[in-house]
């Protein structure tokens, strides 16, 4: 099943940085695959209020990793602030938290000392005759978790009734039969925001598959949260600056709601799946990607204006996988946008 990928917040000492760093790099293929998107304190911006930052991604995490070392014991902050809320996130469901154990320490005796650890039997890393063995353990332990989780949010529920049992006229009707005979049960998606916008319409649209009418709803959202509403688009300043809880809320509801077709995620994947890289340009890839989603013909060489693609019924009631939404429209949307939007962490 693809979905939107889960975040990962690291909780660490600042005096274990070289060891996260380690376990980011062996961690880059579930990023890179849009698994996972990762978050730590160094990624926030210059001028930003670190506790309020810290805490939004703390508190909108998937999976929390807890980064054991005597130094992380000793810091207030992770031990008491940090670590009190992601316990009590995992208490609650909400979160699954995972702690590593980076060097020896007295950790069993703590809040989570119950919780699994890793890697293998809770050996520290730095104890292991081989370093990228311990973080290749660590990975397998966090994978599983992720897979875990994926599966605890889709339950099928076993038919009561074969499909040669049924007696309909016509295919919608089947389909209708179908919903009512094998139900999916999926947790709906919270309709955070950190601007106060309000999402019950787009979600309303895109329940209805209305996805034209959701695609400028989603563009006019998005230039509302960035206040751009005069200049009806968002530039590469405002994109990467664009609020962790509004762009996964819009994301997932585009990703659930079109059962995995559609999404800025999707098309995160879409990108990376055609050969390209996060925040480097190459045209050919580009027309590669833009021929997978329906917006160029490679054959004449033509790029369609948004307004081309989106009057075009087929394409619109039909249209090919992850080729929305285009959010603000396709004249308004250049190549380094949208790499911008695939930078973010939250995809």
């Amino acid at each position: 099943m693809s979905k939107s990928s889960l975040s990962v917040f690291f909780s660490y000492s600042h005096k274990d940085e070289n060891l996260r760093d380690e376990l980011a790099e062996h961690l880059a293929t579930l990023n890179r695959n849009g698994e996972i998107s990762v978050w730590h304190d160094r990624k926030i911006a210059a001028g930003s209020d670190w506790v309020k930052a810290i805490d939004d991604n703390l508190k909108t995490a998937d999976v929390i990793l807890l980064l054991i070392s005597s130094s992380f014991l000793a810091s207030d902050y992770c031990s008491k602030i940090e670590l009190n809320q992601a316990i009590a996130r995992h208490n609650s469901g909400e979160s699954r938290v995972i702690p590593i154990i980076l060097r020896p320490c007295d950790w069993q005796s703590s809040q989570f000392g119950k919780l699994q650890a890793l890697p293998k039997d809770a050996k520290p890393i730095t104890k292991w005759d081989d370093k990228d063995e311990a973080f290749y353990d660590v990975v397998k332990g966090v994978r599983l978790a992720i897979d875990q989780i994926i599966k605890s949010q889709v339950t099928y529920v076993e038919p009561v009734k074969t499909i040669s049992s049924m007696r309909a006229t016509n295919i919608e009707t089947v389909n209708e039969r179908l919903k009512l005979e094998y139900p999916i049960n999926i947790n709906p998606v919270k309709l955070r925001s950190a601007k106060g916008i309000d999402y019950r319409e787009l979600e309303k649209l895109l329940k209805a598959k209305e996805w034209r009418s959701a695609d400028k709803l989603t563009g006019k959202l998005m230039c509302q949260v960035t206040k751009r509403e005069e200049e009806g688009w968002l530039d590469i300043k405002h994109i990467e600056t664009f609020p962790f809880d509004d762009l996964r809320t819009i994301d997932q509801l585009w990703v659930y709601h079109s059962n995995s077709k559609f999404g800025f995620s999707i098309l995160k994947k879409l990108w990376l799946e055609c050969g390209g890289e996060i925040g480097k340009y190459d045209y050919e890839v580009w027309k590669k990607f833009a021929a997978k989603t329906g917006w160029y013909h490679p054959q004449k060489d033509n790029w369609r204006t948004y307004t081309e693609f989106m009057n075009d019924t087929k394409n619109t009631q039909k249209a090919l996988p992850a080729s929305l939404p285009l959010a603000w429209g396709w004249e308004g949307v250049i190549f380094g946008n949208f790499n911008s939007l695939f930078s973010c962490r939250d995809l």
